[in-house]
């Protein structure tokens, strides 16, 4: 972490985004244990992904052997863009781009996070924050 860096969120891919993995575990899990590796899938997947947000930088961590990090100055972040499906509408998960102008890592995905309303509101804060200085 940084000198004066304080935490703003933490989170990650959200359970309810692997729903098709879940429903495939229950249609399957009694041939021979078919539906467990399903479920592995799903657990894998959530405890690869790792987001994080604080005052001073965004860090995205992808991958569980083959590990992708993405790290954003906060006053690098230009706009976002927030997408949400049918199924993330019932369920309460999106995907987010941020944007960057041109120099660093271009646009992060920030993919099936849970309660898009509280990171838009986390990321509004920041770029209220960027554009008053």
């Amino acid at each position: 972490m940084w000198e004066n860096e304080k935490p703003l969120w933490y989170g990650r891919m959200s359970w309810r985004a692997n729903w098709l993995l879940i429903v495939a575990f229950l249609l399957t899990v009694w041939v021979y244990g078919l539906g467990l590796i399903f479920l592995i899938i799903g657990y894998l997947r959530v405890v690869s992904t790792e987001y994080f947000i604080s005052n001073e930088r965004i860090f995205v961590r992808y991958g569980l052997l083959n590990k992708r990090t993405n790290e954003i100055r906060n006053d690098w972040i230009s706009s976002y863009l927030i997408s949400q499906g049918s199924m993330g509408k019932l369920l309460n998960y999106c995907r987010i781009w941020i944007s960057t102008p041109g120099y660093g890592t271009g646009v992060t995905l920030l993919k099936d996070v849970y309660n898009p309303n509280l990171l838009k509101n986390v990321l509004d804060v920041i770029l209220m924050q960027i554009y008053k200085s």
